[in-house]
């Protein structure tokens, strides 16, 4: 939710002196545009800003409507750019182990760089298939067995602890002495008002050492050296001769309390970096320009039949993690035989006059209202659940007006609302403005029930179809087992 700029404000004085993003976000909302616009920011940062090529727009071919398409052709465009390190994640797995020739492509044109990975819960050959690929890294590792397995092959493993993915507990047993070359940290959507109040990779390194006894050498190498060294920015990651005067010092190592930021030498003032945000965010070029090209809805939009004694798939939540388990539930004419089931529907937002995709959702914890968002993973069309139809079309109306943000609805009203003007992903606003308004979303959701902590990022990624086990696009269910569309209605 925000800019590079904003990003490096928040983050740069805690001593984040370098950044590698994959801005796909972006990139599959408003293509190389965005991607560009990436490349401005990191070219004028203080901060060390690197890119990853976006190499899946959309996450997954002809699952998904998304806003714009990013060719080999734009891809090698921007592969020699000074700021650009290697490949994005390559979200589909299956189709790189199937060798479908588009994605081994984008591979080969890469392989001298570094290659992202994406393939949470893979294993045996099909696991080696994808690394024999030439596959680096995964970030979506979410049990111990499994980050194993991936280093014990190889991988480089990064340790993920984001808003919604909580992985840290899970995998930071792996860390020691010997494998730290091999693990790295990374957030992968943590959200302003976390940054503001808990800290970025600061928050995680702090924690491995508080709660997981790692002891402090190992806990900083494997968030500077090893992350530099896996990128090959051999210039950074040490202080050594030669090296780039990138330098955090610390009043308290074990706490990780940062006392002076040097970046290139030179000391960063956070007060400075606050007073200039609005003349480099300007500086950049944004990209503004209206990305919903949708007409609000009717509570007719989100009508669903449902006939007593059936049987209807739910997406059931697991909260802190991006994995979804596909249960079911059966319909009755006092209603579903569980009570934690609520409505979800996806709306495709680039023009092409779809009507909802609609599905149900249990786990989630909402007792009444509605929550909607154009931030939802990786195509952003807008995701909304609710109680009731008529406060989804309220909420959907709202993010509509807005350009494009987040909205939560309660007793058929809008509560709160955060516009995001840039590409509906994005504010405008400080870092601490932007951490305030998120504050009150989250006071008026947890009046809605018992969400999630993050409640909005992990709804942003109940439409992710790479990642199991069920989810909604703007097509319709999809079962990311078999990774193929499957029916609301139970009729095996």
């Amino acid at each position: 939710m925000m800019t590079p700029v904003t990003f490096e404000t928040a983050t740069l004085p805690r001593g984040l002196t370098t950044v590698i993003c994959d801005p796909h976000e972006i990139v599959n909302v408003m293509g190389e545009a965005g991607f560009a616009w990436f490349a401005r920011c990191a070219e004028q940062a203080r901060q060390n800003q690197y890119l990853q090529v976006s190499s899946c727009a959309p996450a997954l071919e002809g699952c998904d409507v998304n806003g714009a398409s990013f060719t080999l052709e734009q891809m090698l465009a921007w592969r020699d750019h000074p700021q650009v390190t290697g490949l994005a994640e390559m979200m589909d797995y299956p189709g790189v182990i199937s060798g479908q020739n588009a994605l081994l492509d984008k591979l080969d044109a890469f392989r001298h760089l570094t290659l992202d990975g994406h393939c949470p819960g893979l294993g045996g050959k099909e696991l080696n298939a994808y690394i024999t690929a030439g596959i680096e890294n995964c970030h979506e590792s979410y049990q111990l067995e499994e980050g194993r397995r991936k280093l014990q092959l190889g991988m480089s493993l990064m340790i993920r602890e984001g808003s919604a993915a909580r992985n840290l507990n899970a995998l930071a047993p792996l860390i020691n002495e010997f494998n730290s070359p091999q693990c790295m940290l990374c957030t992968d959507d943590r959200n302003p008002w976390e940054i503001a109040h808990e800290g970025h990779i600061d928050a995680l390194i702090r924690r491995l050492i508080e709660q997981h006894n790692v002891p402090l050498h190992v806990a900083y190498r494997v968030a500077s050296w090893s992350t530099a060294r896996h990128f090959g920015l051999n210039h950074l990651g040490l202080l050594a001769p030669g090296k780039q005067a990138d330098i955090v010092l610390l009043s308290d190592a074990r706490k990780v309390t940062v006392q002076q930021v040097l970046v290139k030498g030179e000391p960063i003032d956070a007060q400075t970096l606050q007073a200039e945000e609005s003349a480099r965010l300007a500086q950049s070029a944004p990209p503004y320009g209206n990305t919903i090209a949708r007409q609000p809805v009717s509570a007719s939009d989100f009508a669903l039949q449902f006939t007593p004694g059936k049987r209807y798939r739910v997406i059931d939540v697991i909260h802190n993690e991006l994995i979804t388990h596909s249960h079911s539930s059966v319909y009755s004419e006092n209603g579903f035989d569980r009570d934690d089931v609520c409505f979800i529907a996806v709306l495709e937002r680039y023009g092409q006059r779809l009507a909802p995709a609609c599905g149900l959702l249990g786990g989630f914890g909402l007792n009444e209202g509605a929550l909607a968002a154009t931030v939802s993973h990786d195509s952003h069309n807008i995701v909304v659940i609710g109680r009731s139809a008529e406060e989804m079309a309220l909420a959907v109306y709202q993010v509509i007006q807005d350009g494009g943000g987040l909205c939560v609805v309660r007793n058929g009203q809008v509560q709160s609302h955060l516009p995001l003007p840039i590409a509906g992903l994005m504010s405008t606003d400080t870092a601490q403005s932007l951490a305030e308004q998120i504050d009150a979303l989250k006071a008026a959701a947890r009046e809605c029930g018992p969400l999630p902590d993050e409640p909005f990022i992990q709804m942003a990624f109940l439409s992710l179809p790479v990642i199991p086990s069920l989810k909604l696009t703007s097509q319709g269910l999809f079962d990311g087992e078999k990774f193929a569309f499957t029916t609301l209605e139970v009729t095996e």
